[in-house]
C-alpha cells in the first residue's frame, strides 16, 4: 500500500554553482565565488544511498538546481514483498503490487480477497478510503485533505486495530490510526495512537517505523522538538524505507542535536543513532558529534561520510579569500563579516579535524587506516605542511584497500605535494607530473558518452599544479619569481647562448602549464574557459610567443613532447601566437614570417573564412561598402609593415600621411570593433570585455580593459593621428582626425563597461549618476579628436558628404 509521507518533497531552487575557481601557489583563490574542492567524498566508505549526504555548497547531494527530489523507493517494493508473503501462494508479486498501487476499492485483488481471505480485503477497503481522504494526485491537481473523514477514518481503525486477532492486520491498522489523526491535524491524538497500539506489539516490522515516523511529525507539531529529533533518529537507523524522509524533516525543519533529545535514548545504540543524523544535517561544526559517535560506534557506516563533510565544508574557507554569498548559516550567509571571522578561525578549526584523523588512523577498532591517513595528508598540505604530508601520504599509500576513489585520491594528493615544493623542478619530478597531469586529465571526464560530466576536484587539481608549475618556471633558483613570465626574456642577450635557451624554455613550459588549466582543447572540460585562454595569450609577450614556437618544434626531452601533446597545442598554433603577438606589439615583419610558417590549410578553416573576409583596410565608410578581403594573413602583416615603413621615410608629406591613414585602418581592424581582430585574438564575443569575471574591487584587472589597444584602439589612433599631423590636404587630414575621434569612441565604449564592473552591480542605462560621471570622463579623455573635427573640419567636402551620406556619422556628430 503507497502511503503518503508527512513531508512533502520541498523545492528549494539554489544557486547552481559552476565550476569556474582560479588557484594560486597553493591553496588559495584568485577570485572567489564558487566551491573549490580537491578531497572528493568517495574516498569515504558508505552505503551508495547515503551518498546524497556528501557536502555541497547546495547544502545537500540534490539533483539540478538543487531540488531534492530523492524519495524512499524501497516503501512500494518492501510493502509488496510482505503482502505476497501474507496471502500465501497463488499470489505474484506482479499482481499484488499492482493492485496496492491502484487506488480503486474494487481492484482484482480486493474482489479476489472478498472470498478467500474476507478480513484483508475488508482493510484493503478501509485503506483505499484513507487514500482518498488524504487528497491525492499530482501537483496541478491536488484534492485537498477532507479531515473530517479523516477524523472518523482514525478513529475506526483505532477501534479495527484493538478488536482484530489478526497480527499483520493489527499492526496496519494502528499505524492507520496514528497516520490519519496525523492527517486530521489531530497531533495529540495520534501520539497517542502510537504509544496505545504501536508500542504494545510484541512483534513489530517496518510498518510500525513507518507510524514511529508519523509520531515523530506529530511531535514537532505539538512543539517536542527534542523528542520528534530522537524519533527520527531512531526511524533514520533502523527503517531503510523511512531513512530519508526522517533525515530530510530534521534538515527541512532546521532541527539540529540537543543535550534534550539525547536523554530521551536508552542504550547507546538510540544514542549514536541521534548523534549521526544530527551529523550530516549542514550549517554545524559536526566534529563533537563525530567524535560521539566514534566512542559509541567505531563501526557506524556513516562516521567516514561525516569527516568527508567535514572537510569539504571547510575547504572554502581556505579558498576564498571575500565573502561568496553563500557558507554554512544564516548569520555567515547574510553577513560578510561573519564569513571572515569563520575564515580566520578555520586554522584551528582544521587542527581539529587534523588531530581527529590522526588518532583515528590509530584507532583499531575504526579500521581503514588509508582513508584517515589521506584525509591527515590533506589536512596538512591545506595547512602548508608539506613535509608532514608526505610523511602522513606515504603511510596511507602502504595501507591495503580496495577502494578505487582512495587509491586515486593518494594519487592526486601525490601530485599536488609535488607541484607544491619550492625552486625548478628537476627532470625526476617533472616526468612524475606530466604522468599524473595526464592521469586525471583523461580521468576527468569519466564517461566518453557524456563529455560534459566531469570531475570537477580533477580539474581543480589540473589548476592548481599547472598554475604553481607555471610559477616554479619563472622563479629564479632561490626560488623568488623572475620579472614575470608574461614579460618574456626581452632581458636576455642573444650572447647568452645555452642560459639563453634554457630561460626559454622555462618561459614555453610556464605557458603551457597555463594553458592546461584554462581547459585548451578539451572536450567536457568544466573549466573550459574561452576568456581565461584569451587573457593569457593576450598577456604573453611576443618573446615568450617565440619561446613556445622553438619550444614545440625541437623538443628536447618526453617531458616536453607530453606536455605539449597534453596542452592540445602544435607548431600552427605557436606560430599562429606568435603572428598574433607581433601583431598586437607593432612588429609586422615578424609576424608576416610566423603567419607564413603555418600550414595553408590551416587558413582556409571556416574560422577564417567567416572572420577574415572583409578588405582589412576598409574602415567602413559610405563610399567603401564591403568590399572581399584580397589578402591572406601573411600578406595583410607584410602589407602593414611595408605601410609602417612608407610612412617612417616618406616625412611630412601627404604620402606618409595617406600611409600612416592606411597603417590606422588596418590597425583599426584589428580590435575588437573591426573586422581583422581575428588576426590578433583566436576568441571574440558580443560579450566582451570579459569584466565580469572581476570583483568590483579588482581595478588592475578592471583597468587592462581599457587600457589594452585591442579594447582601446590606441595603436590605431597613434597612426590616425600622425597622418592627420603630417596630411597637408585638409580632406586627408579630416578623415584622420574622423577616424582617430571613432577610436576615442570605441574607448569610451569600453571605458563603460569597466566602469559599470566597478560599481559591483547592474547600472541602468537611464542611471544618472553613473552617465553623469561618463560624461565628465568622456569630456575630459575622450573627445580631443571629435572636438578637433569639429572645430577645424565641418566645412570640408568629406564632412559635407559623411553628412548627407552615413546616419551613423549624423548620429556621431550629434551624441551628447
Amino acid at each position: 500500500m503507497k502511503t503518503l509521507k508527512r513531508f512533502s518533497t520541498i523545492r528549494r531552487v539554489l544557486l547552481l554553482l559552476a565550476i569556474l575557481i582560479g588557484f594560486a601557489c597553493g591553496p588559495g583563490a584568485e577570485e572567489m565565488g564558487e566551491f573549490f574542492s580537491l578531497f572528493q567524498p568517495e574516498t569515504a566508505t558508505y552505503s551508495p544511498t547515503d551518498s546524497r549526504y556528501i557536502f555541497t555548497p547546495q547544502l545537500y547531494n540534490a539533483g539540478l538546481f538543487g531540488v531534492d527530489e530523492a524519495s524512499d523507493s524501497l516503501s512500494e517494493e518492501a510493502n509488496t514483498e510482505v503482502w505476497v508473503r501474507y496471502l500465501g501462494a497463488g499470489y505474484s508479486p506482479q499482481f499484488v503490487g499492482d493492485a496496492l498501487a491502484d487506488t480503486s476499492a474494487k481492484n482484482a485483488l480486493v474482489s479476489r480477497l472478498a472470498g478467500a481471505k474476507p478480513e484483508a480485503a475488508t482493510y484493503l477497503r478501509f485503506a483505499y478510503a484513507a487514500q482518498q481522504a488524504e487528497g491525492i494526485g499530482a501537483a496541478w491537481e491536488e484534492t485537498h485533505p477532507d479531515t473530517v473523514q479523516l477524523t472518523q477514518l482514525s478513529a475506526q481503525a483505532r477501534t479495527r486495530a484493538v478488536s482484530t486477532t489478526d497480527p499483520f492486520l493489527k499492526e496496519r491498522y494502528a499505524f492507520q490510526a496514528v497516520k490519519l489523526a496525523d492527517e486530521a491535524h489531530l497531533f495529540a491524538q495520534s501520539r497517542d495512537n502510537y504509544e496505545q497500539l504501536i508500542a504494545p506489539l510484541s512483534t513489530r516490522s517496518f510498518i510500525s517505523d513507518w507510524a514511529r515516523c508519523r509520531l515523530a511529525g506529530a511531535l514537532l507539531s505539538l512543539g517536542q522538538k527534542d523528542r520528534a529529533v530522537f524519533e527520527f533518529a531512531q526511524v533514520f537507523a533502523n527503517c531503510p524505507t523511512r531513512r530519508l524522509a526522517a533525515e530530510r524533516s530534521l534538515r527541512h525543519q532546521g532541527l539540529r542535536f540537543t543535550e534534550a533529545a539525547l536523554a530521551f535514548a536508552k542504550t547507546d545504540a538510540e544514542r549514536v543513532a541521534v548523534y549521526a543524523v544530527c551529523a550530516i544535517q549542514p550549517r554545524q561544526d559536526a566534529l563533537p558529534l563525530l567524535e560521539k559517535m566514534v566512542e559509541l560506534d567505531p563501526r557506524n557506516p556513516l562516521i567516514e561520510l561525516v569527516l568527508a563533510r567535514e572537510i569539504n565544508r571547510n575547504e572554502y574557507y581556505f579558498a576564498a579569500k571575500q565573502f561568496p554569498g553563500y557558507v554554512d548559516n544564516d548569520n555567515t550567509r547574510a553577513d560578510s563579516v561573519a564569513f571572515e571571522s569563520r575564515r580566520k578561525n578555520v586554522a584551528d578549526y582544521a587542527g581539529q579535524l587534523l588531530s581527529f584523523t590522526e588518532k583515528a588512523a590509530k584507532n583499531a577498532a575504526l579500521g581503514n587506516s588509508a582513508y584517515y591517513l589521506t584525509a591527515a595528508a590533506y589536512l596538512q598540505y591545506l595547512n602548508g605542511d608539506y613535509n608532514s604530508a608526505k610523511t602522513t601520504l606515504d603511510e596511507a599509500a602502504q595501507q591495503p584497500t580496495a577502494n578505487q576513489t582512495l587509491k586515486q585520491q593518494i594519487a592526486l594528493q601525490q601530485m599536488l605535494l609535488l607541484a607544491a615544493q619550492p625552486g625548478l623542478p628537476d627532470a625526476t619530478t617533472e616526468t612524475a607530473l606530466i604522468s599524473y597531469l595526464t592521469q586525471f586529465k583523461q580521468a576527468s571526464v569519466p564517461d566518453s558518452t557524456e563529455p560534459y560530466n566531469t570531475n570537477f576536484r580533477f580539474t581543480n587539481a589540473i589548476q592548481t599544479v599547472g598554475k604553481q608549475l607555471a610559477a616554479r618556471y619563472v622563479s629564479d633558483e632561490n626560488g623568488e619569481k623572475s620579472s614575470g613570465w608574461l614579460s618574456g626574456c626581452s632581458q636576455k642577450k642573444a650572447d647568452e647562448g645555452d642560459q639563453s635557451t634554457l630561460v626559454g624554455s622555462r618561459q614555453a613550459k610556464a605557458f603551457l602549464m597555463r594553458l592546461i588549466t584554462t581547459g585548451n582543447s578539451s572536450e567536457g572540460y568544466s573549466l573550459y574557459d574561452f576568456d581565461a585562454q584569451m587573457a593569457l595569450e593576450d598577456s604573453t609577450s611576443l618573446h615568450t610567443a617565440q619561446h613556445l614556437a622553438q619550444y614545440i618544434a625541437t623538443p628536447g626531452s618526453e617531458f616536453d613532447e607530453r606536455l605539449v601533446k597534453l596542452a592540445g597545442v602544435d607548431a600552427d598554433y605557436a606560430n599562429q601566437l606568435v603572428g598574433r603577438r607581433a601583431m598586437a606589439e607593432e612588429n609586422y615583419q615578424v609576424a608576416a614570417n610566423a603567419f607564413a610558417k603555418v600550414k595553408p590549410a590551416v587558413w582556409q578553416s571556416e574560422a577564417i573564412q567567416s572572420n577574415f573576409a572583409i578588405d582589412p583596410f576598409s574602415v567602413n565608410m559610405p563610399d567603401e561598402g564591403k568590399p572581399r578581403n584580397p589578402y591572406t594573413p601573411v600578406q595583410f602583416a607584410q602589407r602593414m609593415n611595408e605601410l609602417l615603413k612608407q610612412a617612417i621615410a616618406q616625412g611630412s608629406t601627404d604620402q606618409a600621411a595617406q600611409a600612416w591613414y592606411t597603417l590606422g585602418c588596418g590597425a583599426y581592424n584589428l580590435t575588437y570593433y573591426g573586422n581583422a581582430w581575428f588576426i590578433q585574438h583566436r576568441f571574440r564575443s558580443s560579450g566582451e570585455p570579459y569584466t565580469y569575471r572581476y570583483g568590483s574591487t579588482d581595478v588592475a584587472q578592471l583597468d587592462r580593459f581599457w587600457n589594452d589597444p585591442y579594447y582601446s584602439a590606441k595603436t590605431a589612433q597613434s597612426y590616425f593621428t600622425q597622418a592627420a599631423k603630417q596630411a597637408k590636404n585638409p580632406e586627408l587630414a579630416a578623415k584622420a582626425t574622423y577616424m582617430a575621434a571613432r577610436c576615442e569612441a570605441d574607448a569610451l565604449q569600453t571605458r563603460r563597461t569597466v566602469e559599470a564592473a566597478k560599481t559591483g552591480g547592474y547600472v541602468a542605462d537611464d542611471d544618472v549618476a553613473f552617465n553623469t560621471k561618463m560624461s565628465q570622463i568622456a569630456s575630459s579623455e575622450y573627445e580631443t579628436y571629435l572636438k578637433t573635427y569639429q572645430t577645424r573640419y565641418r566645412q570640408t567636402k568629406f564632412a559635407r558628404q559623411m553628412q548627407t551620406r552615413c546616419a551613423l556619422y549624423r548620429d556621431f556628430m550629434t551624441a551628447d
